[in-house]
């Protein structure tokens, strides 16, 4: 499998946490335009703790996405069979698009289910930062399969 192929795979899970988030969004405004859910109040016990588990999912997701794949990767780099080498690094990348994927769109989500509560949306402006970072691409996989010394 060349670099190519690689990125054209993962830009399926990039582009479908993407897409996934827009059709979460407009399935959530819908149904508050239309009347047929009631937002939960962000200011009562359900709400507060929707707020907790959505941050803490957040915090706890992004860095260990980003330094899981980043430590799997000096262990991959290592592999001396090529295609054996990019399996497990498609697999690793993929963990991490959706490490980071997954809580953007329950941000989202979260955000309409509190009737559009900023706090929510600053919090998925972040997971979509992070996921930014995990957009792929053929330079970025040499980067990350460079050996220690080679980047000095």
């Amino acid at each position: 499998m060349n670099k190519k192929q690689i990125v054209r795979q993962l830009n399926f899970y990039y582009y479908g946490c993407m897409g996934l988030t827009v059709l979460t969004a407009a399935i959530m405004y819908l149904l508050i335009s239309k009347g047929l859910f009631t937002p939960i109040d962000p200011n009562q016990g359900i709400g507060t703790t929707i707020q907790t588990v959505a941050i803490a999912t957040t915090l706890f997701m992004i860095p260990v996405g980003l330094f899981t794949f980043k430590k799997q990767c000096r262990h991959i780099r290592l592999i001396e069979d090529e295609t054996k080498r990019e399996r497990l690094y498609v697999q690793s990348a993929k963990l991490r698009i959706l490490a980071i994927g997954i809580p953007l769109m329950a941000n989202i989500f979260f955000y309409y289910m509190m009737g559009g509560y900023q706090s929510m949306i600053w919090l998925a402006a972040i997971t979509a930062i992070a996921l930014y970072f995990c957009k792929p691409n053929e330079r970025k996989i040499d980067l990350e399969l460079q050996s220690d010394e080679d980047s000095y």
